[in-house]
């Protein structure tokens, strides 16, 4: 694939587990590829004058979210995320705190205490992570995360304004699944469901970029697709309402 916007160039910093959190049994993301498809759909809703809010309805813990939020934080006013199982949105609320001052702060003196505590190297990368992530660290962004079957009409009580743009990571593999037992369709239904539940979100000039294996179908009824790239095994289709 040939990359148009997001350079080729370290992104260590936000490795998952350096300075933002991981925990076992979530998945990680590559960053150059995360920030190459927000840059596609910011192309595609015409590069808006305000700072456009953001929303991931799989979030996980949070780290596509994050590092979205580190790396194009002068595109983004808020950011919403959102995950069926509760230990998830409390990965991505911490995530998602670094990206202000405060919290990633107080990630440096934890950080601190661990490179003090036992000296080692990566500790100590951590650290210089730290600093330059603070170059990028705002108090302007603002974050909601919140509990939801995106699967379900049945809302969280959360009441989430009409986003500029909606990207997700769905589940696939062996590492994540969709939770809810209530679903009994394959993999290519649910995602119909979700694009059903997320239809009423989405701005008319909004975009939503869906990443997937590439063996999984979508029906994107009411959508049109408008774009779609493949690297390795994962497609990404961006879709905007039809």
């Amino acid at each position: 694939m040939e990359y148009k916007f997001a350079p080729n160039q370290s992104y260590e910093d936000l490795s998952s587990g350096r300075v933002i959190f991981h925990e076992k049994g979530f998945s990680n993301f590559p960053v150059r590829l995360a920030s190459e498809i927000f840059m596609r759909c910011f192309e595609l809703i015409g590069k808006p004058a305000e700072k456009i809010k953001l929303y991931d309805p799989c979030c996980g813990g949070g780290y596509l979210l994050t590092i979205l939020g580190f790396l194009h934080h002068e595109q983004i006013g808020e950011i919403y995320g959102s995950d069926i199982a509760a230990d998830a949105t409390e990965l991505a609320q911490k995530n998602l705190g670094l990206l202000m001052r405060e919290g990633l702060n107080l990630r440096k003196v934890q950080l601190e205490q661990l490179y003090q505590s036992y000296g080692k190297a990566s500790h100590l990368g951590a650290l210089e992570s730290a600093a330059h992530l603070a170059k990028l660290s705002t108090d302007d962004l603002v974050s909601h995360v919140f509990v939801r079957d995106v699967l379900s009409a049945n809302a969280s009580g959360f009441e989430m304004p009409l986003v500029d743009i909606i990207i997700t990571d769905v589940p696939y593999g062996n590492l994540v699944s969709w939770s809810s037992d209530a679903h009994k369709p394959e993999e290519q239904s649910n995602i119909a469901l979700m694009l059903e539940q997320l239809f009423s979100h989405l701005k008319e000039t909004g975009v939503i970029a869906i990443i997937s294996d590439k063996k999984q179908k979508i029906d994107y009824q009411n959508f049109k697709r408008v774009s779609k790239i493949q690297v390795g095994k994962r497609k990404i289709e961006f879709f905007k309402k039809g």
